[in-house]
């Protein structure tokens, strides 16, 4: 028997790899909380900055705390004067016409458009654009690719056809839209906000198992109302 030490043991590519799994899902959700709470912090700062003075003034002295739920309020009450303005016709029109001089600016066209577009997927209500979480054959027969029904059309021959948007991961707001016909799709019955995480995580955020939504057998799938409702 020999008295010299053993080397320990390498961990497992199995448990190796459930570090790295566990690693990334604490990313994706601590990153984007982080970008959040930096935002929420320099949108504050900014507007305490600014009313701290006209406070005091108007005021007196008074405790940070006052003037921090002060500016609080204020901050809210801004963004929801943006918002009210935004949903209105002059409104509209002023913002669009300042969006498209920033769109002439190169680099600000960049940042402000992928920001634009990232902030309008996820602020919209996840059930007032997709209505089930589907899987086709994309981008050829074989493969399958993730996609969410946000509606049905009618063609010239009389066929109803599911539209199918195939998003592109981690960034949703580029993707594929496919008309295809309901028994050439397969729903799922994983959640709209499921599939978001799913999307949008590369995967890592996913169920163990997919379930597909039951069917009625020997017959294509009907286009289902609920689904194809604008």
């Amino acid at each position: 028997m020999s008295d010299e030490p053993t080397e320990p043991k390498a961990p497992s590519g199995r448990f190796g790899a459930s570090i790295r799994t566990r690693l990334l899902s604490g990313i994706v959700v601590i990153v984007p909380l982080g970008i959040t709470v930096l935002i929420l912090r320099f949108l504050f700062l900014v507007t305490a900055g600014y009313l701290t003075p006209v406070i005091q003034h108007a005021f007196g002295p008074l405790p940070a705390f006052y003037v921090a739920a002060i500016s609080v309020v204020v901050l809210l009450a801004l963004l929801y004067l943006v918002g009210f303005v935004a949903t209105h016709m002059v409104g509209r029109r002023l913002i669009g016409l300042g969006e498209a001089i920033l769109l002439r600016i190169p680099l600000v066209k960049i940042i402000y458009s992928a920001a634009k577009q990232a902030i309008e997927v996820l602020a919209t209500p996840s059930g007032a654009a997709f209505k089930a979480v589907v899987m086709v054959e994309f981008p050829r027969p074989g493969l399958k690719a993730m996609g969410f029904i946000t509606g049905a059309i009618t063609f010239p021959d009389g066929r109803r056809l599911y539209k199918v948007f195939i998003p592109t991961t981690p960034n949703p707001t580029t993707g594929f839209l496919q008309f295809i016909p309901p028994d050439e799709v397969m729903e799922t019955t994983m959640s709209v906000e499921e599939g978001i995480k799913m999307l949008v995580s590369g995967g890592i955020l996913s169920p163990d198992r997919l379930t597909q939504r039951p069917t009625v057998p020997a017959r294509p799938a009907p286009i289902r109302e609920d689904l194809a409702a604008k």
